[in-house]
């Protein structure tokens, strides 16, 4: 072989290597951003309808008309009350503008509340619906029911939930649409109030990949009033190959913005949450 042969064969190959050694990299980074964006988008549809029931409940035991859902000052949203066809209305109006809320997210729009029965009363029930509502610029919409199922062996109040819903994502980024039952518990009541929950369901991603979500009553998420992200719990979710992921805030309740993500295959990712 001569050496320009020779020489024109090593650049080749090098050329080759590093091909493919780039497209490895861009196929390793391509799933990584893939099985992080599920774990991310089930994190932000379950707070995101979360925080609109507590939001709901502290319009609910509110006096007056003004609800002190911000960081400083006077109230952040308007409470107005009224009565259609025996049911208790209740519509909770955070303006046209963003409003800074004490959990640390920005809210704008109105949350519609309609009771059938008292909060408080087994059996009664309460359906949040939206009217241009946006939480860190996401709008949110669809519809949570919520029924009161009195008192669990613990003597704690629970109730069970079904939502079908989406979260319109800020900047274009697509929708996530949520068809869920769940099951929340309330263990503390006071300042601030948390909450269990547990249940099952189907996320379907902006892409239009459809994922199941289950949540185990040995492993609920713990949800606080004054936290904007989940605080602990474990959320596991099968995609439609049906290999699974492992989401988990942590067994033990704290206020922050990290979640681990577990594969199949033992890997781990560690997941900042929005």
């Amino acid at each position: 072989m001569t050496k320009s042969k020779f020489m024109a064969c090593v650049a080749t190959a090098a050329i080759t290597v590093s091909a493919l050694t780039f497209m490895a990299a861009c196929h390793k980074t391509k799933t990584a951003s893939e099985d992080t964006g599920y774990a991310s988008d089930q994190a932000v549809s379950e707070k995101s309808f979360e925080d609109a029931q507590t939001v709901a409940d502290q319009g609910a035991t509110t006096v007056g008309s003004s609800l002190n859902y911000r960081t400083t000052g006077s109230g952040c949203a308007t409470i107005t009350r009224a009565f259609t066809a025996g049911d208790s209305v209740i519509t909770i109006d955070f303006g046209t503008s963003d409003c800074l809320c004490h959990d640390g997210s920005y809210r704008r729009g109105q949350i519609i509340v309609t009771y059938a029965g008292a909060y408080a009363t087994t059996g009664s029930t309460h359906t949040i619906t939206f009217n241009n509502f946006y939480q860190n610029d996401n709008q949110i919409t669809g519809t949570k029911t919520v029924t009161n199922m009195g008192q669990n062996s613990l003597g704690q109040t629970y109730f069970n939930v079904t939502i079908n819903g989406s979260v319109i994502l800020a900047n274009g980024e697509g929708t996530l649409s949520a068809v869920w039952n769940r099951t929340r518990t309330w263990v503390s009541q006071g300042t601030p109030n948390v909450y269990n929950i547990y249940g099952t369901g189907t996320l379907t991603r902006a892409n239009g990949t459809q994922v199941s979500v289950a949540i185990t009553s040995a492993a609920p998420l713990v949800v606080s009033s004054d936290c904007r992200w989940i605080e602990a719990g474990t959320v596991t979710y099968t995609l439609p190959s049906g290999l699974t992921r492992t989401l988990n805030y942590g067994n033990t309740a704290v206020c922050d913005d990290e979640a681990v993500l577990t594969l199949p295959s033992g890997a781990t990712y560690n997941i900042t949450l929005k």
